[in-house]
Formats: structure tokens, sequence, C-alpha cells
């Protein structure tokens, strides 16, 4: 069974590795090494969370965290790959592998659309490698796609 629960500083960790996750590898293959995680511009969208404006929601499957769902406003260069303006949030979302194709990521997509719709926030943008198959789960909760990149593309809600 799954559950969601708020997320919290102390799940930078977890962040940390959905950021890897996110990180979109056709077929499975070919990830980067896990040092990119320690590169400026990957780093920005885990390091020190629990700032003002962060907000996450952290997926369960018998007490083990299996998938989150992010928002981070961009405070500093560098900026996110799907930044849009300084007073856009920025979406970061990924499941386990072994926990994908379950309903996980559009549940949590759909808390963090709740959540910010409650409070007022209806712009949200994202980044998305353009053969990723979850461009289609955020083309259905209405994200569009407002500029494309080589193999990516920036998507906005709102």
């Amino acid at each position: 069974m799954i559950t969601i629960r708020n997320g919290a500083p102390a799940d930078e960790f977890f962040l940390k590795e959905m950021t890897y996750q996110a990180i979109y590898s056709p077929k499975g293959g070919g990830f980067l090494p896990r040092k990119v995680l320690e590169e400026a511009a990957i780093r920005r969208y885990y390091a020190d969370f629990g700032r003002e404006g962060d907000l996450a929601f952290v997926a369960l499957s018998d007490g083990q965290a299996v998938g989150a769902v992010w928002i981070r406003f961009a405070t500093a260069a560098p900026k996110g790959y799907g930044f849009v303006r300084a007073d856009v949030p920025e979406l970061t979302i990924a499941v386990l592998p072994t926990f994908r194709g379950r309903g996980i990521g559009k549940a949590l997509l759909e808390r963090m659309l709740t959540q910010l719709r409650a409070t007022g926030l209806v712009a949200v943008s994202l980044s998305v490698a353009r053969s990723n198959p979850a461009r289609g789960l955020y083309e259905r909760y209405g994200f569009r796609v407002l500029k494309k990149q080589k193999n990516s593309c920036t998507m906005l809600i709102g």
C-alpha cells in the first residue's frame, strides 16, 4: 500500500537520490555517474532543502520512501533546467525504478498540484527529456511545452 506524507528538511538525502532518478535515461541504460549530483546545476534541486518556498511530498511503500515530488524557487545561479521566472517554482518528481508503473508518480503529481492550487500558486515549471514517457503524464495534467531544447523541453502549467 502506498501512502504519501509531507516532505521535510530531513528528506534531503532521499531528494538527492530522487534527483538522480529524475535524470531520464532511455531504456534505463547509460545513466550518468553519480558524481553529477555534486555539480552546482544539479545540487540546486536538493541541497539545503527546507528553504522558504520549498514543498515536498514523499511516497511510502510499507514505510519505505519510494518516490517524491517537490518544488523549489530559484534563489541564485545556476538556474534549474526548467527555470521560467523567479516567481515560478520548478517541480521535480521521481519514483524508484522498481516502483514505476504503479501510479505513484500520478498520485504524487496530483497531491502537489492540489496543494499548490489550495495555496493559490498555479504556475509551476519542469524540465523533461523529449523522449521521456512521463511527458504524457504532465500533458494530461495541463503542462504545456514552453521551450524546446535539443533533447529536452521546459513545460509550464498555469
